[in-house]
């Protein structure tokens, strides 16, 4: 296939674009009145369309609304009975429901329920409706209450006070229950302020034509909508039905003047020329300065998506915008690619401290201990002991299998606590003592699962003999920094002392060397554990007291920022 000029192709281009233009231009000046005639019809067609689906939709709601209040019947009835209490708890209730239903339709004025076998009166409303007028809504109401099972009036009009109100209601029994427009809503229905056509307004009447409201500034309630146009004749009138012909609704324009186009075709085929010496520079500018570079970002994107992730963008530009955009573009490339490198580095991180932590827990030792425990109170015959071991060690255990980088209440981490120190003491016998001061608003605080066995199996492994006697008090409470909520964890151990490699470690950030021995492996992984899942420094505090003794406190923030549940989603 013969290729063709590039210059020569948009040439044509031009020229078919130019011909086409001054076709249009006389189509224009023959056509231009009769389609902005009907380009009008359809707007305002459309205009009431909308305006009567607005009202239509309004007058549905509050129908539904009704129905819904007529379905309390139960309140109804003792509204009208005998018993005072709870003639007085169902009108407080009934109240309770016309506020709600008040909030749900805005577009209601008043809903009301008017008991007329003790002349009482339940209502709400707004703003546009006066304490005055609720004496006119009573007595409309009481007079065409019929004492019968659920007759509806339907929506009718009527003028209370100074004001015209469209009202429905049921009758139930001697209650009577209404829901009532007022004038001023309907006219803010109507009236948007927004209309596209200048001295347009909007009618609502009822089925003879009557006007009950309007948009418009020169009518009169009871006004028949024919007058308008017999005082007006240049006044075109649309119709159309609201609530299956129950009301009409109005649209009135007035009629356009299509004065003819005088612009001289000679100054307007200028003008076309032109536009179109205009557009072929916008197009080369665009080429250029926008499509070029674009498209090398396209390339650059797919290369990178095939992996080669040292391509980047290089377009020359002498556009401000697009010099920017390839300078972002390769900063962001470059920063995405650094977190990747370090969300790998994360995750890898985050497998071994969990690995380590949960390590910590399934110590062997642990488990030949206890063993070790249970045979021995076998062999000195104590069948209690055995039982009551068995049992903490078993929900010990049970407990411990789930641990992971994940939080749970800290009521929970008491009880665990509480279920290892009954097996202590049944080695130990009476050689500690530990005290817990956990308010009751803290019990639910969310803490990192296992966090105080760590430290109390520390305390045991390392302070607690049988040949002296140990004190532990564990306190919680509150701690507050800026915006940020903690629960503050204090344990005091009455004996022994941490090394000053240990402190250095913890409170300095220093390294330290791991022993053959695993002593300092726990408080490492606990540091690690708590940085891991709330991303923050300092959490854990250790300090030796004076003479002996020591300190452990843990900030324990309320906002969780990383557990192992939630790397497994992202992954």
């Amino acid at each position: 296939m013969k290729k063709r000029k590039i210059r020569r192709t948009m040439g044509v281009f031009f020229t078919t674009f130019l011909l086409l233009q001054i076709i249009l231009l006389f189509l224009y000046k023959a056509f231009i009145v009769d389609i902005a005639k009907k380009n009008e019809e359809n707007l305002v067609e459309n205009t009431l369309q909308i305006y009567h689906n607005t009202m239509e939709g309004v007058l549905e709601r509050l129908d539904d609304n009704l129905d819904l209040l007529l379905g309390y019947r139960l309140l109804l009835t003792q509204l009208n009975g005998e018993n005072n209490l709870e003639k007085v708890k169902a009108q407080y209730k009934m109240l309770q429901i016309l506020k709600e239903r008040c909030k749900d339709t805005k577009e209601a004025d008043a809903y009301a329920v008017v008991n007329c076998k003790d002349n009482s009166i339940l209502i709400q409303r707004n703003g546009n409706i006066t304490y005055d007028t609720i004496k006119d809504i009573k007595k409309y109401l009481q007079k065409r209450n019929t004492f019968d099972k659920t007759p509806t009036s339907g929506w009718t009009s009527t003028v209370m006070g100074a004001q015209v109100y469209l009202v429905k209601y049921y009758n139930y029994g001697a209650n009577t229950i209404a829901v009532l427009i007022s004038e001023k809503r309907l006219d803010s229905l109507l009236n948007y302020n927004d209309m596209s056509i200048k001295e347009a307004a909007f009618y609502l009447t009822d089925k003879k034509g009557e006007i009950l409201c309007a948009s418009g500034k020169d009518w009169a309630y009871g006004e028949e909508i024919e007058n308008l146009q017999k005082q007006d004749p240049s006044i075109s009138i649309y119709q159309g039905s609201v609530l299956e012909d129950a009301y009409q609704m109005y649209y009135s324009v007035k009629s356009s003047e299509y004065a003819a186009y005088s612009t001289s075709g000679i100054v307007i085929f200028g003008f076309l020329v032109l536009s179109l010496l205009f557009f072929g520079t916008i197009v080369w500018y665009m080429q250029k300065e926008i499509f070029r570079p674009i498209a090398d970002l396209f390339w650059v994107s797919r290369k990178i998506h095939s992996g080669d992730f040292r391509a980047r963008a290089e377009y020359n530009t002498n556009s401000y915008e697009m010099e920017e955009v390839k300078q972002a573009y390769n900063d962001m490339v470059q920063t995405i690619l650094e977190m990747r490198g370090q969300k790998y580095e994360q995750e890898l991180r985050m497998k071994d401290v969990q690995l380590k932590y949960i390590h910590m827990q399934l110590k062997p030792h642990y488990f030949l201990n206890a063993l070790s425990t249970i045979n021995s109170m076998v062999y000195q015959h104590e069948e209690e002991n055995v039982h009551t071991f068995i049992q903490a060690f078993s929900q010990n255990i049970r407990y411990m299998f789930r641990t992971g980088l994940h939080t749970v209440p800290l009521q929970d981490e008491i009880k665990n606590a509480e279920g290892y120190l009954e097996m202590q003491r049944l080695m130990y016998r009476d050689c500690f003592y530990v005290y817990m001061d956990v308010p009751e608003e803290l019990q639910q605080y969310p803490v990192p699962q296992m966090i105080l066995h760590t430290f109390l199996e520390n305390i045991f492994k390392h302070v607690i003999s049988i040949d002296s006697f140990t004190t532990v008090l564990i306190q919680a409470l509150w701690s507050f920094s800026g915006k940020e909520v903690y629960l503050k964890l204090e344990l005091y151990i009455s004996q022994g002392q941490f090394s000053q490699e240990i402190l250095d470690f913890v409170n300095k950030d220093m390294e330290i060397t791991e022993k053959k021995d695993g002593s300092g492996i726990g408080i490492k992984n606990v540091k690690e554990v708590l940085k891991m899942m709330y991303e923050q420094d300092h959490l854990l505090y250790l300090e030796n007291l004076e003479p002996e003794g020591t300190k452990i406190t843990i900030w324990i923030p309320k906002t969780l920022k990383c557990t192992d549940e939630e790397k497994d989603e992202e992954r």
